[in-house]
């Protein structure tokens, strides 16, 4: 039976259903209802998936990456709801075309739950990484490695961006670029790189500049950039 004085009793203990989508997205309660530090970034497990929520700004917005062994990564954006240490969250926009809606208790920095989606569900479970204000990523980096300048071009609101470079006399050169930040310490995988040669750079963000070493399948060095946007 439904508790009416709780509007959490019917979609915790059970399954999230229609009538509550409706009282979770109203931006009217979420602007109230945010009681909960949800920290920079939630690293989450759930059937088989690993996962990584980016909070955008201080908004309840994130950013959301999934990968697993074998299988395509998947993205989506999450909105969530909190409400003591209920939350609700939508995921919208998924890679793979599976929307879902999750509900949890937040107990510290821990969070668990159970999620349903348009295929499937089951149970999740998360750590939410609090700590300082990472660095922005801004939109693009212009980058200064081994007598190459790159231009690197974020995707959207990703970690993920697309670069290439160029050399008097040299043919350029494209890859994908996927960043990860702990505090200010930054490590960038270079993959799908036109010339062969991938690469991963570690370094350290300050301000609106970068710096640090790398290593490629052929050759490393140093590297600068200029973070704009």
């Amino acid at each position: 039976m439904y508790n009416y004085g709780n509007p959490y009793y019917y979609a915790y203990n059970y399954q999230p259903v229609q009538p509550y989508y409706y009282y979770f997205e109203d931006p009217s309660v979420s602007a109230l209802r945010q009681p909960v530090d949800l920290g920079r970034r939630w690293e989450v497990e759930e059937g088989g998936w690993r996962a990584v929520w980016t909070r955008r700004g201080n908004s309840n917005v994130f950013d959301g990456r999934w990968t697993r062994a074998g299988q395509t990564p998947i993205t989506a954006v999450l909105r969530m709801t909190v409400d003591g240490n209920f939350v609700c969250i939508s995921r919208r926009n998924s890679s793979d075309g599976n929307n879902c809606q999750y509900v949890g208790r937040i107990e510290g920095n821990r969070v668990v739950g159970s999620n349903v989606c348009n295929r499937g569900g089951g149970s999740w479970s998360g750590t939410i990484l609090r700590g300082g204000a990472e660095p922005d990523l801004g939109r693009r980096w212009e980058v200064e490695e081994g007598g190459w300048r790159g231009v690197w071009t974020r995707r959207g609101n990703s970690n993920v961006f697309d670069g290439r470079w160029t050399r008097q006399g040299a043919t350029p050169v494209t890859a994908v670029l996927r960043m990860q930040q702990q505090g200010n310490q930054v490590r960038i995988e270079r993959r799908n790189s036109s010339d062969g040669n991938n690469c991963t750079y570690t370094g350290r963000i300050e301000g609106r500049r970068a710096s640090g070493n790398f290593t490629c399948d052929q050759g490393g060095g140093n590297w600068s950039a200029t973070i704009t946007g």
